[in-house]
């Protein structure tokens, strides 16, 4: 569910210069610029990176960019690697009064540690949190998915007292599960980030959008997941309450609120 939280929109942290490349599949071919992704284009065309966050971009790149291939015989990331992406940095922006994140305030402490054990931005993991449950504890999703990173039946076997939405315990494992398949995918962040919502390489739009028709609508994938992900919360920009809302696909607003 959207987190009711309104978001001020303050400009990413970080001052890192790289190259944002205009849109040539042979390499780098555009000036630096402070503060956008760290990447060559490839075969996926222009990066589309912008300082500021629009509807479809922002400093980790277009949407188009980030869902290469999604319309067009099925999603081929481009590589990214965590040390790539601009985001802010939790701990500097989930106090703040009007904070994407202030949801999240209680664990900033608890997101840290686990994200210091893995060797992760606690950003991401906070991220993780807001985009799957609103950073509430108590939340249970469609499939039965508990907690603040919203852990399926498998990964609940260990919680303390069979309480699976136990927050140390929740974020320690959703965390660890991150970790474990950005390794498994050779650090390939954008692939790993999307297989955290049920992506998987060559998926397409019908893919994505199956089980709008199964029953269980709000079983689809999110198509503007990575976009809202890695250009808004990571950025302290509420995703869901942002205006003009962060997306082109919209793909689950035909579920209604149920």
């Amino acid at each position: 569910p959207p987190p009711p939280s309104s978001s001020s929109a303050p400009p990413p942290a970080s001052t890192t210069s790289w190259s944002n490349n205009g849109g040539s599949s042979g390499g780098s071919i555009g000036s630096t610029v402070a503060g956008l992704i760290n990447i060559a284009a490839g075969n996926c065309g222009p990066i589309g990176a912008t300082l500021d966050i629009t509807a479809s971009s922002g400093p980790n790149g277009n949407i188009n960019f980030l869902n290469c291939g999604i319309g067009s015989g099925g999603w081929t990331p481009p590589y990214i690697s965590v040390s790539d992406i601009i985001t802010v940095e939790l701990a500097s922006v989930a106090y703040e009064p009007n904070s994407a994140f202030s949801p999240c305030a209680a664990y900033v402490s608890t997101f840290e540690q686990y994200a210091g054990q893995y060797g992760l931005p606690a950003i991401l993991l906070a991220s993780f949190a807001m985009q799957e449950s609103g950073c509430d504890p108590s939340t249970v999703g469609g499939a039965g998915e508990q907690g603040l990173m919203q852990l399926t039946s498998d990964k609940c076997t260990n919680a303390p007292g069979g309480n699976c939405q136990d927050p140390d315990y929740n974020i320690h494992t959703g965390a660890q599960f991150f970790s474990d398949t950005l390794n498994s995918n050779n650090g390939d962040l954008l692939l790993s980030i999307g297989q955290y919502n049920g992506w998987f390489q060559g998926m397409t739009y019908a893919d994505a959008t199956a089980d709008q028709y199964s029953g269980n609508c709000r079983a689809q994938n999110n198509l503007d997941y990575l976009h809202q992900f890695l250009n808004g919360w990571c950025q302290n920009i509420n995703a869901y309450s942002n205006n003009p809302p962060l997306g082109e696909y919209f793909n689950l607003n035909v579920c209604g609120s149920s």
